[in-house]
């Protein structure tokens, strides 16, 4: 049923601690256990959010209900909505592990990666945020779930990436569920579905990536993106409303996504990832997207595009990384504010000293965030003992401040306790955490309102909020059309490019301005098309009254508007697929007849013939076993074609007089890159670039030899575009076949093109 990665679904100057901690031996560890967990900070800013218009709210499960599925005018939209932000935010890879399991809201924010029943369990943890029912179905070797609303079940699945509409329900249609499906298969599936084999993904027949009443319907909605396959369903399992599966769970427990901060502290989230920066507990290797080369988001035209201008920064969606950096100001002695407790300790001449200078001093820095840490190190001028805590000062261990890594990776929050008896001149604190990218709050192309809130404005006091986001612009050369017509995937980064300048925005706001609202604005050069920016990072920071932000980038600018710019956006991502599909507009057309003639006949082994039998490898071993062979047609396009306009389809029709008698063939057409000289042989290998493909059925045994031969029809319309509108040059097409397990089920299989009779090209031109 599923073809793909089986195994993977069935898993569905400064002295340190170490340095001089013989020094001072009079604490003992774990000394004031309970003093330096319970106080607050002085300084303390709880419930620090910044949040752009465009982007999911990812605070909490009803905030990313309510923002995702905003301005949706029914529950099938919403269902689509949630499908697209677990899309967004998550790819294949099995399951990340935590003792007792991990929260859904934690697992969307640190993780973003899991197996079908996981992410299911997340997507259904979402559902329940709307009020509805959800029953798990189980089918051998997959876990899915379906939502109960309006009556029925609906299934939408995150993993293999599918949903299939019935033909009624509200507004004429509704989603269908699994038990739709598996009664129905041929006409939801098999018919209702349609395969781009340009671009190896699926479309629903009456929603496809092309030219609809003249116009390209690029927001069409591509399923089944990994290279699954689905054409009916198995014995399906109900399991029941389930509130946790493979360990993710929909309680979110007391897992928070508050940021909370102090004077000199700040919080950094990346769309990036930093060498070695991850936590995946009991694995050895880095989490990353199991399939690779970015198939789930290179095709989609919502959340792929988002997620467009990371695809050159590594091989596949992995893990992002943030940063908590803690560096007080002790130019002034409101420093003790930044602390979660201090025992002993007084402000004298830009350093903590210890009050009684018979007793070491000591003070607690609280480091956490929604995020886990991955990475710590740091360094204190002055510190006699440095130890940490991660459950809430307990227990404390002795640490080496240039590397605590071991001590506090995997944990949310760690308490640091730095002891003295000399005066503590300067301090630095640096935790990597990992953020999930997907879940971030980026920006959009056009108009970006941004929201910025504290818990309680008062509580910080004379110092500021400092709110970073530092980005590239980018643009796109070519339109949607033009990338339809050149078979190219529409969010790969293709005929795309981003700035290499860093534009920065930063806002600085006092306790009197909170809460605040100000604008980022993403334009796009006149004459070109927009994309989304490319997030470097968005940073929250609190400083003192006569302290200064971190550095912002080298070579950072100011945002930039010339009268050469406009402020082109784009849909709502997360809404594609929620509107009805536009409906073809019947042009009054006519059907043109262009001949074509056989060249001859290649193969891989450098033979040419007049004809000869079309087989193709089907895998890496049969390559020198199977000889690879294609057929060469060529005919005069000149003053035949009509305008690109006016195309409305083109078929490439060839006679067949043979097909295999196991099973069906893939028969596909290439346009040659260059002209063929006949006599002479080609690299037939490089016939990769399919541009339409038929599949003929199994040779019937009571007829072994078509006679006539039978005509069958390839569909040749977008590089017929593309040659009439100047953007290709016609040097004829050659035949091969195409291997496609789902098709021939692996066989090698084969066809026979009938040279006795002419090949044509039927074009269907618009007359209105």
């Amino acid at each position: 049923m599923t073809n793909r990665n089986k195994a993977l679904r069935l898993h569905c100057g400064l002295a340190t601690a170490a340095a001089i901690g013989s020094l001072w031996l009079g604490i003992a560890s774990p000394i004031a256990a309970q003093e330096a967990a319970v106080a607050e900070p002085a300084g303390l800013v709880k419930r620090i959010k910044v949040q752009p218009d465009r982007a999911p709210d990812c605070s909490s499960l009803k905030s990313i209900v309510d923002t995702v599925t905003r301005g949706c005018p029914t529950n099938d939209a919403k269902a689509i909505a949630i499908y697209n932000f677990m899309l967004m935010t998550h790819y294949h890879c099995p399951y990340a592990v935590e003792e007792g399991g991990i929260p859904a809201l934690k697992e969307i924010n640190v993780y973003g990666w899991g197996i079908c029943g996981g992410t299911h369990a997340v997507q259904s943890a979402l559902w329940r945020e709307l009020g509805w029912n959800w029953r798990f179905i189980g089918w051998p070797g997959h876990t899915t779930v379906e939502a109960e609303y309006d009556g029925r079940w609906h299934y939408l699945d995150d993993f293999l990436k599918i949903y299939v509409w019935m033909p009624d329900g509200h507004g004429g249609r509704t989603i269908a569920g699994e038990y739709d499906l598996k009664a129905n298969p041929k006409a939801l599936l098999q018919d209702g579905l349609v395969l781009d084999r340009e671009r190896n993904v699926y479309y629903a027949k009456s929603d496809q990536f092309a030219v609809v009443g003249g116009k390209v319907n690029w927001q069409a909605h591509d399923f089944l993106a990994c290279g699954d396959t689905l054409t009916e369903l198995p014995s399906l399992n109900r399991a029941g409303p389930a509130e946790s599966w493979g360990g993710y769970n929909q309680a979110t427990g007391n897992y928070s996504t508050d940021v909370n901060l102090v004077p000199g502290m700040s919080l950094t989230n990346t769309w990036d990832a930093q060498p070695g920066a991850w936590y995946w507990k009991d694995s050895n290797k880095a989490p990353a997207h199991s399939c690779g080369a970015y198939k789930d988001t290179r095709n989609d035209p919502g959340y792929g595009l988002v997620l467009e201008p990371y695809i050159d920064a590594k091989p596949a969606r992995s893990y992002g990384n943030g940063v908590i950096a803690f560096v007080p100001d002790f130019s002034h002695e409101s420093v003790l504010g930044s602390f979660a407790s201090a025992k002993n300790v007084k402000y004298a001449g830009g350093a903590l000293v210890p009050a009684d200078g018979s007793q070491p001093a000591l003070v607690v820095v609280k480091l956490s965030s929604p995020y886990v840490i991955t990475k710590a190190s740091g360094e204190a001028a002055g510190a006699a003992k440095v130890e940490a805590s991660t459950d809430n000062g307990k227990i404390f261990k002795t640490i080496d401040l240039r590397n605590f890594d071991a001590a506090v990776k995997g944990k949310l929050a760690a308490l640091v306790r730095i002891t003295f008896t000399e005066p503590l001149k300067s301090l630095k604190l640096n935790c990597v955490v990992q953020n999930n990218p997907g879940a971030l709050p980026y920006l959009s192309p056009g108009i970006n309102p941004i929201t910025v809130s504290v818990a309680d404005p008062k509580s910080l006091g004379s110092n500021k909020l400092v709110v970073t986001y530092a980005f590239r612009l980018g643009s796109r050369a070519k339109s949607f059309e033009q990338l339809l017509d050149e078979g190219k995937e529409i969010a790969k980064q293709h005929d795309a490019k981003w700035s290499r300048e860093v534009t920065v925005v930063r806002k600085i706001f006092a306790a009197s301005d909170l809460p605040a609202t100000f604008r980022i604005d993403c334009p796009t050069p006149k004459g070109r098309y927009p994309v989304y920016p490319r997030m470097e990072f968005m940073r929250r920071e609190i400083i003192g009254p006569s302290s200064q932000p971190l550095p912002l980038p080298d070579g950072a600018v100011e945002p930039k508007f010339s009268a050469n710019d406009e402020l082109a956006t784009l849909p709502m991502p997360l809404l594609i697929g929620t509107a009805p599909p536009p409906v073809a507009k019947q042009r009054p057309t006519k059907t043109i007849r262009i001949p074509l003639a056989f060249v001859e006949f290649v193969d891989d082994k450098g033979n040419v013939s007049d004809r000869g039998i079309l087989r193709w490898p089907k895998n890496n071993g049969e390559i020198g076993k199977v000889a690879a062979g294609a057929m060469i047609l060529d005919g005069d396009l000149k003053n035949s074609l009509p305008e690109k306009k006016n195309i409305v389809a083109a078929r490439l029709r060839v006679p067949v007089s043979q097909s295999h008698d196991q099973a069906q063939t893939q028969l596909g057409a290439v346009l040659l890159r260059s002209a063929v000289e006949k006599g002479r042989g080609i690299e037939v290998r490089s016939l990769d670039e399919i541009s339409g493909a038929v599949v003929l059925p199994r040779q019937p045994a009571d007829n072994p030899e078509y006679k006539p031969a039978k005509v069958f029809a390839i569909d040749v319309t977008r590089p017929l575009r593309r040659i009439a509108g100047g953007e290709a040059k016609f040097h004829g097409f050659a035949l091969r076949v195409v291997p496609n397990r789902g098709i021939d089920d692996g066989w090698t299989v084969r066809c026979t093109i009938a040279t006795s009779e002419a090949p044509e090209l039927e074009i269907d031109v618009a007359q209105d």
